[in-house]
């Protein structure tokens, strides 16, 4: 309940946050999906990390007072006019946060100060329209190096809520993930893992899933083991102007409908961006991602998410890799010096070093994609294993495995992957599902336009 005053007292807070620490859980094992909570069924999933427990994921840094929310910071500082409370760095950096979140009423903006603050368990957001706001992406750090309790930095439960303007380092799971709810924001946020290529960093830096109403704008993530931007089985989703590097996966939209995904930059990853669907998950069959104006370039990183995964399957050298997702469009894209392919199309198939898809429901193929109007330059050049000796040196710009429904009516127009005005971009279907004998570079039969996606409303 607010106070009279301005502020609110931290008094019921400061014991609340002392009794949550006192029975938080400890960091679940599981697959890479999440590094996260065991009650998450897509944490551990297939996401990308392929697992159902955790996808693969498994991430620093004075001191005034806490600047709860019943007083001023003892510095001095007063709480700004558009925030219900605001936090400083303090000897406990734990129970003024946590206390600040729990004693926070739905629609508050819980805002930081300036200053890192150490914090060794996970951070939960459960008021409904709530802000937790920093002073800056490079000025709030919430550092979470010595973290022993609990799956993730930030774990959000409540609907309607934006996180802005910090940064998360060192999380030992998810950076910030939000379960099962409607219209997320993640805003000027970075998670970072200081670590190269290491299997200790955290799975992902966001990881909303089962969720309506996703918006990652003007953030970055840096080291993630499996996805640094990750969406899974969500609807209604935009990504936009965000930078992610050193990641095995830069971006990933899975089993998720309705995606925009423009003016970002992912480099120097495994691969830039991912549009998947995995079997064995809740929610199936996703499709419609517009990607566009989105610069995809030197993905060449090696791989290092976690050995059975999904994600693991992926070779470096990737721009963009649609496996097993219908109806999704690539275009006006820069997709330059990714030395395996520049676009890669796959279904889902044991012969890329997946595991079996045992749902007889799954659809395994990548039918109805449209590829038009991008950029190629200097893909291809050295391809990874098993790309090279599939496909040959060098590898086209855009490969498709050739493999088709062998159920869906024959020569189905709306099936065909489309290619169109990708200027001198050169084409192979490797013939995976035939065992390699048909190979073919014939641009004919993909040559064709498709339906053009719509944008996502503004937001």
């Amino acid at each position: 309940m607010k106070s009279p005053g301005p502020c609110r007292s931290l008094s019921f807070a400061r014991a609340a946050a002392g009794l949550a620490l006192s029975l938080s859980l400890g960091a679940c094992g599981g697959d890479d999906k999440g590094d996260t909570d065991t009650t998450d069924s897509t944490a551990g999933t297939q996401g990308t990390d392929g697992t159902q427990g955790t996808d693969g994921t498994q991430g620093t840094e004075p001191t005034t007072t806490d600047g709860t929310q019943g007083t001023e910071p003892t510095t001095g500082e007063p709480i700004p006019a558009d925030c219900d409370a605001l936090v400083s760095p303090s000897d406990d950096d734990v129970a003024a946060l946590q206390g600040a979140l729990l004693d926070a009423a739905d629609g508050d903006v819980v805002c930081m100060a300036e200053g890192t603050f150490s914090l060794n368990t996970e951070i939960s957001i459960s008021a409904d329209n709530l802000t937790l706001r920093g002073a800056g992406r490079d000025l709030t750090i919430l550092d979470f190096s010595t973290q022993d309790l609990g799956a993730n930095g930030i774990k959000i439960s409540g609907d309607g809520v934006t996180v802005k303007s910090f940064t998360v380092k060192e999380t030992p799971g998810d950076g910030i993930r939000g379960d099962d709810v409607a219209d997320i924001t993640f805003d000027d946020i970075s998670v970072e893992w200081a670590a190269k290529e290491s299997e200790e960093s955290g799975a992902y830096g966001f990881y909303p899933v089962g969720s309506t109403g996703v918006v990652i704008r003007n953030s970055r993530v840096i080291g993630a083991r499996d996805a640094g931007i990750y969406v899974g089985q969500s609807t209604n989703i935009l990504v936009e102007d965000n930078e992610a590097y050193d990641n095995v996966a830069g971006i990933e939209i899975e089993n998720s409908t309705g995606a925009t995904v423009r003016r970002n930059h992912t480099h120097d990853n495994t691969a830039g961006i991912l549009i998947f669907n995995l079997p064995g998950l809740p929610v199936q069959d996703g499709k419609h991602t517009l990607c566009y104006e989105n610069i995809v370039e030197n993905n060449n990183g090696n791989n290092f998410g976690i050995p059975g995964t999904s994600v693991a399957a992926v070779p470096p050298g990737i721009g963009f890799m649609v496996l097993a997702a219908d109806e999704n469009e690539i275009r006006d894209n820069i997709i330059r010096g990714n030395r395996t392919t520049g676009v890669i199309l796959v279904s889902y198939n044991e012969a890329i070093g997946l595991e079996p898809a045992e749902d007889p429901n799954f659809d395994q193929y990548a039918e109805g994609n449209y590829i038009h109007d991008n950029s190629f330059e200097d893909n291809g050049t050295m391809p990874a294993t098993p790309i090279d000796g599939v496909v040959g040196v060098p590898t086209p710009d855009i490969i498709f495995d050739g493999c088709l429904d062998p159920d869906a009516m024959a020569m189905d127009p709306a099936l065909v992957n489309c290619l169109w005005q990708n200027g001198d971009a050169d084409y192979m279907n490797f013939d995976l599902c035939g065992g390699l004998a048909d190979k073919s570079t014939d641009l004919g039969p993909v040559t064709c336009e498709g339906i053009s996606l719509p944008e996502l409303p503004a937001g």
